[in-house]
């Protein structure tokens, strides 16, 4: 901010300066001229005198008289130039002056009133520092940026989640409510909002929260944080059969040996503990078909992430390369939950009756978008070929930069 302030002072002096010196220069050469003009007429009517009496037209007693009635009407004009200066000077000048001294006060106060510092001064400390360096750091970011742009929803939403990160609730759920107002009902904001009332009612799902779950569920059968709410709350309601449901949809959208899946397969092994303590009927177990999904981890470049949008998305896609350009299956993700290993499997079509096959050769792209529309992407990550059922997880690394708008997604 010390350089615009100091450019916007300079440029104030200049346009005081543009007032002020045209005036000063002006009063100046007319003082100047006009003594000039008085001195030049005096000396030729000397010499014209002189030339008089050399030609004995003129005695020198009449010279003499000549001259002392031009001294005399000499000093009256320059009396009267002095007076004519004196009322010029406390009328129109002063009033440029002023105006002159004005100008600044003029300038600060309409850019205050008009101008955007506070735009400013977050564009400049996203510049010098494109990452915050902690969680709090994020949190006033987050909250600069909704107070300079308090329509974007995507901020709002990154301020819920950096709310509900610092065990701050009640201040998430307005954050995920105004993101919601603004993004309309999309599955991920209606989870985190929910989530956010569960944990604000201590740990207790209320009306609004079981609607906005059952909601992203709706737009998307396999949202996270829904399917895990909703088994919690099964759980403690003592419903073990729609907890396990619940359960086992969403690990099998998870890489299977890491600690969440563990987790929640460790919430299915106590449901079904209490179902057979009851004596009831255990639910049939659901077994991830491993042979049919692509296994990858996404991430991020260090250059990428330097100067990633934190509004931005991505979106992760498999196409069949010898095939048609539309994906086959898709999921999508922000910044915020990356690096995420990810599961993709025929649940993610992106039409009906699409089916993967062990073996099948597709081509994995991660596209990032700033603006949250898929085909107009600023980077990406591309590998060409992944096998379908492959063990090994493929990595995929968005360290791309996209020359030109993309037309279609590919």
């Amino acid at each position: 901010m010390t350089d615009f302030w100091l450019l916007s002072v300079l440029l104030l002096i200049m346009g005081v300066l543009a007032v002020i010196w045209p005036l000063w220069k002006h009063r100046r050469h007319q003082a100047v001229d006009r003594a000039a003009l008085n001195v030049a007429l005096y000396q030729e009517r000397m010499a014209e005198l002189d030339a008089q009496v050399a030609a004995g037209d003129l005695t020198t007693q009449e010279r003499d008289d000549t001259l002392e009635e031009a001294s005399r009407l000499l000093l009256e004009d320059t009396a009267r130039a002095d007076g004519d200066e004196r009322p010029g000077r406390r009328g129109g000048p002063w009033m440029l002056i002023i105006s002159a001294g004005l100008l600044p006060l003029i300038v600060v106060g309409l850019y205050f009133a008009w101008g955007n510092p506070a735009g400013l001064s977050l564009y400049r400390d996203m510049q010098t520092s494109p990452q915050p360096a902690n969680l709090e750091a994020m949190i006033d970011r987050m909250q600069r940026i909704t107070e300079v742009q308090p329509e974007n929803g995507e901020a709002w939403y990154m301020l819920g989640r950096a709310y509900l990160s610092a065990q701050q609730p009640d201040l998430a759920v307005n954050a995920f409510g105004q993101s919601l107002e603004r993004l309309g009902e999309r599955p991920e904001v209606l989870a985190q909002l929910a989530q956010a009332r569960f944990f604000a009612a201590g740990n207790q799902l209320d009306s609004p929260a079981v609607a906005a779950l059952n909601k992203a569920l709706e737009l998307e059968p396999r949202e996270p944080t829904a399917l895990g709410l909703l088994g919690i709350a099964a759980f403690e309601s003592g419903d073990y059969p729609a907890a396990i449901d619940y359960w086992q949809r969403l690990l099998a959208g998870m890489p299977p040996g890491g600690e969440g899946a563990q987790a929640i397969q460790g919430g299915i092994d106590r449901a079904r503990e209490r179902i057979a303590a009851a004596g009831g009927e255990q639910p049939a177990q659901e077994e991830q078909n491993l042979s049919e999904v692509i296994s990858l981890r996404l991430e991020l470049s260090e250059e990428v992430a330097a100067q990633v949008d934190p509004d931005a998305v991505i979106f992760v896609f498999a196409r069949d390369p010898a095939g048609p350009p539309m994906p086959l299956v898709a999921r999508r993700f922000s910044v915020a939950e990356l690096p995420v290993d990810v599961l993709l499997s025929a649940a993610d079509a992106m039409l009906p009756d699409v089916e993967l096959s062990e073996g099948q050769v597709l081509q994995l792209t991660a596209r990032l978008s700033p603006t949250g529309d898929a085909m107009q992407g600023s980077h990406q990550g591309q590998v060409d070929e992944v096998r379908v059922g492959d063990p090994q997880a493929v990595l995929l690394v968005i360290d791309q930069v996209i020359d030109k708008p993309t037309a279609s997604v590919r």
